[in-house]
């Protein structure tokens, strides 16, 4: 039998660390982060998001949350689309070419100037987040990171990094932070003046 007071501790010291993370979020970057994508969306151009694992998982959780959950604040649909969700694309990008190109692969002749993409990663080392931002640059795109850890190539690689410091290489809180950055903006643009005023 497990002893409930180990568990509760392990509860307490969980918490701790993520708060910890929290703690780390720069609103002056937050901000930056909300203006692009309401930028982006008044403009009718579309958010990409993109992450590999349990990063995959957030960036569809962010299509579904702007995609639908947007329906009880707003008329108004985000165009945005989770490049994770495309099951045979990627594998015959990654069988007959290589993974580090699934999400390059799919932003061909798609994305473009005035587009935005979020690269969602705990290291910002995974090198198809890495070639899709440099891709995105190119294009004229806007480019934001979510990174954890030492916020790898992607800090440097994308306009806009949210970092949140992790020496520990702590994957679970970094990737839960992730995932309330996305509830944070959502939740955030429900009461946003300017981003309620765009027409369906």
């Amino acid at each position: 039998m497990r002893n409930v007071e180990k568990v509760g501790d392990y509860l307490v010291d969980y918490k701790t660390r993520l708060t910890a993370i929290l703690d780390l979020i720069d609103p002056e970057v937050l901000k930056q982060v909300i203006d692009a994508m309401v930028t982006t969306f008044k403009n009718r151009k579309t958010v990409y998001v993109i992450g590999n694992g349990g990063s995959a998982a957030t960036a569809s959780h962010m299509q579904a949350d702007f995609s639908f959950f947007v329906r009880y604040f707003t008329k108004f649909r985000p165009k945005i689309f989770a490049l994770t969700d495309n099951g045979p694309i990627m594998t015959a990008v990654g069988n007959d070419t290589s993974f580090d190109d699934v999400f390059v692969e799919q932003m061909r002749g798609r994305f473009g100037e005035g587009d935005t993409l979020i690269a969602i990663s705990a290291s910002g080392n995974s090198p198809n987040l890495v070639r899709a931002t440099e891709f995105a640059n190119s294009l004229g795109g806007t480019t934001i990171a979510f990174v954890g850890f030492q916020g790898g190539k992607l800090k440097e690689t994308a306009k806009i990094p949210l970092y949140t410091p992790n020496p520990a290489k702590d994957y679970g809180p970094i990737e839960d932070v992730h995932m309330i950055i996305n509830h944070i903006i959502v939740n955030y643009l429900s009461k946003d003046e300017e981003f309620l005023a765009i027409p369906a």
